[in-house]
């Protein structure tokens, strides 16, 4: 299939709702976004600032800003995003960076440092820092600043550090003892690989960079892909971790997503022929198992033999939204459907990968869309039903949407 006629929808999306809604939440006086939003999109809960939002928001300032130079958003202003990035790597660089090349996890609206209320910790999260990092390394590249440049050193050097040491938290769902999760060398993948792009843009040194990204994708690929066709989210040792919740569990959202994130480093950096074949596999069994052949859609969370999670539970709070959350269909997961299956379609062509991506275009785009202010209701139950829940930060993130259209108008 040629997926040029799906541009145009993407373009238009991008160009008249997900960025007109977003411009309205822009923080002009102090810089970056205000995003503590109901489910709704209609109404700001809060003037907190997230430092895990603040990063994603430059680095979608930052290739917005590109794509509009390059014309494939002809109707954007590019200066208008480039001023509105200025602003936000000005208040992530000034409020949340902190002295020891750490970030404050949450701010107040004018950059205030507020402790989180479970750890007494301002670093409560190492998942901000990497998305400070991605969008520093985005803005570098943008603007040019040696201070970003160095910003952005800093804080590799220091996320390196702390992983390597294990000294780091996760808030607000701190890895369970005698757990090794996915989401940190998914994210770290990413991370160092937007980092990696930005060394090479400057010309800089990046061996250091590329063997710690190898590092994290060996163990995604290796340790979590098994054999069956699924990543699991967490590994234990234990001698009953198949009776275990945690051990059982699969993450539909997070294994799509970190196939692109997985494929997108090998294709720069080698071996994407040796792995291909399984990550293929791993594409189609995820999506078989996750979709919803009842009312569509992809569950939040499933057993490795299907349907809702179960085994034995510690007692956590990340249990507990397993358990309690399991059924929701929410939209980051299914943004990350879109861009992932168009990439494996062009990467192998083949047929089912397209047939996916039909599918899930036409329940997405029949459920998500709010014609009312142009973006998504991001959180919905099982059946499709808008719900005003928490179901991780209390934000309506700018993030996973408008990435996966950039991308997929990039790609085709």
């Amino acid at each position: 299939m040629n997926y040029s006629a799906e541009k145009k929808i993407y373009v238009d999306q991008i160009q008249d709702n997900f960025l007109p809604y977003w411009s309205k939440f822009v923080d002009i006086e102090n810089g970056g976004i205000l995003n503590c939003i109901n489910n709704y999109g209609d109404k700001k809960i809060s003037d907190n600032k997230f430092t895990w939002s603040e990063g994603r928001w430059l680095w979608i300032l930052c290739r917005l800003c590109d794509s509009a130079k390059k014309k494939i958003l002809p109707n954007v202003d590019a200066s208008l995003l480039e001023t509105w990035a200025d602003g936000t790597w000005n208040f992530i660089n000034s409020h949340s960076v902190m002295e020891d090349k750490t970030c404050c996890y949450l701010l107040t609206r004018d950059g205030k440092r507020i402790r989180d209320e479970r750890t007494g910790r301002f670093d409560a999260s190492i998942y901000a820092d990497c998305f400070a990092l991605i969008g520093s390394s985005q803005y570098a590249m943008l603007s040019k600043k040696q201070e970003a440049i160095d910003t952005s050193k800093a804080l590799y050097e220091s996320i390196k550090r702390r992983v390597e040491t294990n000294n780091f938290l996760t808030e607000p769902y701190p890895i369970p003892e005698g757990y090794r999760p996915h989401g940190i060398p998914m994210i770290l993948t990413n991370t160092v690989y937007e980092y990696i792009r930005m060394l090479e843009a400057f010309g800089l040194s990046s061996d250091d960079a590329v063997e710690f990204g190898k590092k994290n994708v060996k163990f995604v690929l290796d340790r979590l892909m098994n054999e069956d066709g699924y990543i699991n989210e967490f590994i234990s040792d234990f001698s009953d971790k198949e009776e275990r919740l945690l051990d059982r569990h699969i993450n539909p959202g997070h294994t799509i997503e970190d196939i692109w994130f997985q494929i997108e480093f090998l294709q720069a950096f080698g071996s994407l022929e040796k792995y291909l074949p399984r990550i293929c596999k791993t594409a189609k069994q995820t999506w078989r198992l996750g979709w919803d052949s009842e009312y569509g859609g992809l569950f939040r969370f499933v057993d490795f033999e299907g349907g809702k999670p179960h085994g034995t539970s510690t007692g956590s709070q990340y249990e507990k939204l397993i358990t309690d959350t399991w059924d929701m269909k929410l939209w980051w997961p299914h943004s990350e459907i879109l861009y992932t299956y168009i990439l494996l379609y062009k990467l192998t062509g083949d047929e089912e990968f397209n047939k996916i991506y039909k599918q899930s275009f036409d329940y997405i785009f029949k459920t998500f869309p709010n014609a009312e202010i142009g973006e998504w209701i991001q959180i919905r139950t099982r059946d499709g039903k808008p719900v005003d829940k928490l179901v991780a930060l209390p934000v309506k993130d700018p993030f996973h949407i408008l990435r996966n259209f950039i991308k997929i108008t990039e790609l085709i």
